[in-house]
């Protein structure tokens, strides 16, 4: 009988790998927010929220409610398991979180890494700005990256000649 269960849990977890894998393919997590003046993740998350994904992702592996709480309050930020166990609930039902029922625990898994996450915030951003705002918005990207690193044109210039090549055939 436990080898049975053995394999139930098994081909569970696998499926849940599944599942992720395609996640992370079709369905990008949405940030309907974003916040400038904020710094890092927390342009996009609250700090609650940013602080527990980036305790997720420094475990390696799943991580339990409590492991993360205690991974929080080493780093110095207290929070309730309460607090920390609503937190990871909502980040799973925006699709950044992946968990499983071990006994009478849930135990979570980034469902994107770090880099993905950036990816796709800076996509939704800049995808928001070229709808709404495609002029102002280039003349603005043109403007700021000359004041900030000058040599970077260059760099997209050569971007922008590389595609322009690309759509050309050549």
């Amino acid at each position: 009988m436990q080898h049975r269960s053995g394999l139930t849990q098994l081909r569970g977890r696998n499926l849940e790998r599944l599942e992720v894998a395609n996640m992370r393919r079709e369905n990008p997590p949405k940030m309907p927010v974003y916040r400038p003046g904020e710094r890092g993740l927390e342009q996009t998350l609250g700090t609650l929220e940013a602080q527990v994904m980036n305790a997720v992702w420094d475990a390696k592996e799943e991580a339990s409610v409590e492991q993360v709480r205690q991974a929080l309050e080493e780093s110095g930020k207290k929070a309730a398991y309460t607090t920390v166990m609503t937190t990871m609930s909502r980040l799973h039902k925006k699709g950044l979180l992946a968990r499983h029922m071990r006994g009478k625990a849930y135990f979570y898994t980034a469902t994107v890494s770090r880099k993905e996450l950036d990816s796709s915030v800076i996509k939704q951003v800049v995808d928001g700005l070229l709808k709404t705002f495609a002029e102002p918005a280039i003349s603005y990207f043109v403007e700021a990256l000359s004041e900030t690193d000058p040599a970077r044109l260059d760099s997209l210039a050569e971007i922008i000649e590389e595609k322009r090549s690309q759509e050309r055939g050549v």
